[in-house]
């Protein structure tokens, strides 16, 4: 197995919750030589649109760091536009919106050198009953997710699922229904993102899920973090689900993945940079 390690350029930085604000600003090029410094990191994953203000500047300093673009993550949730559905809003100028969005990231990460584009739509999902009609919801992420990975075949779109927040239900909320939407869809550079904590979140064995998914030809990236399984804690893998862990490395061994081992972890009130090695370190050793 091909052990390449990234790292989501922006948690090196300044990262919040509901109540507070951790760690420092940094700019990009800080962010950067931070992220230089992580032992054994081959990449980092770019999110779209906060970390594109200037590509040509990202170009550069990806060279000057000799990084790759391990993928680039599209963002469809932070903006107040999307805080009432991107996929599945009932705006259709959002929902067009939101198609342009990910087309920009596949372009984006097509001129980086990468084949790769992760998404994870949170903003689709409801918090109330009788808020949204499901099926139409499902029709409309179906079209438009459909319609982004017609857009160009040699940029995967890899979709990534979580039970909640920011929305109490997220309609992309597990293995299962978004392996769904990619057999609905059927285009071959449409697959999952597993996220090992949104894994546990939701109840699932992430090592069945490695199989299942690889069985699909449809497991396209790792993001590893952990947590006590009742929220998505986003902390250092393996230190609470041990046994998960290296039972997930096993069988990402045995189906042959040779893709990305992205860290999502949120330093909060630790040392961001020892973070990321401590999980370079899980990941490498």
């Amino acid at each position: 197995m091909n052990l390449k390690f990234s790292v989501i350029l922006s948690l090196l930085g300044k990262v919040g919750d509901r109540f507070a604000v951790y760690g420092e600003q940094q700019t990009q090029a800080e962010l950067f030589e931070l992220a230089s410094q992580v032992r054994g990191l081959a990449g980092v994953e770019l999110v779209y649109p906060f970390d594109f203000q200037d590509v040509e500047e990202v170009k550069r300093l990806l060279q000057a760091h000799d990084l790759e673009c391990s993928a680039v993550n599209v963002n469809v949730k932070a903006e107040p536009k999307f805080h009432r559905g991107s996929f599945t809003s009932v705006d259709p100028e959002v929902r067009a919106e939101a198609v342009r969005y990910l087309k920009a990231g596949m372009d984006l990460a097509g001129s980086l050198g990468s084949n790769l584009v992760t998404i994870c739509p949170l903003a689709d999902g409801h918090d109330y009953a009788f808020e949204v009609d499901y099926g139409q919801a499902w029709r409309w992420l179906r079209k438009g997710i459909g319609e982004a990975a017609a857009y160009r075949s040699d940029v995967k779109v890899s979709l990534e699922y979580k039970r909640s927040e920011t929305r109490t239900h997220c309609v992309l909320n597990s293995a299962a229904t978004a392996l769904h939407l990619c057999n609905q869809i059927g285009s071959p550079n449409l697959g999952v993102t597993i996220d090992l904590g949104h894994a546990l979140y939701v109840g699932e064995t992430p090592a069945q899920i490695v199989a299942l998914l690889a069985d699909a030809d449809r497991l396209f990236l790792v993001h590893v973090n952990d947590n006590y399984r009742e929220f998505d804690w986003d902390m250092i893998p393996g230190t609470v689900n041990f046994w998960d862990w290296l039972e997930t490395f096993l069988y990402l061994d045995e189906v042959g993945y040779e893709g990305w081992f992205t860290s999502d972890v949120t330093p909060a009130r630790l040392d961001p940079l020892r973070v990321a090695d401590i999980t370079a370190k899980s990941v490498q050793d």
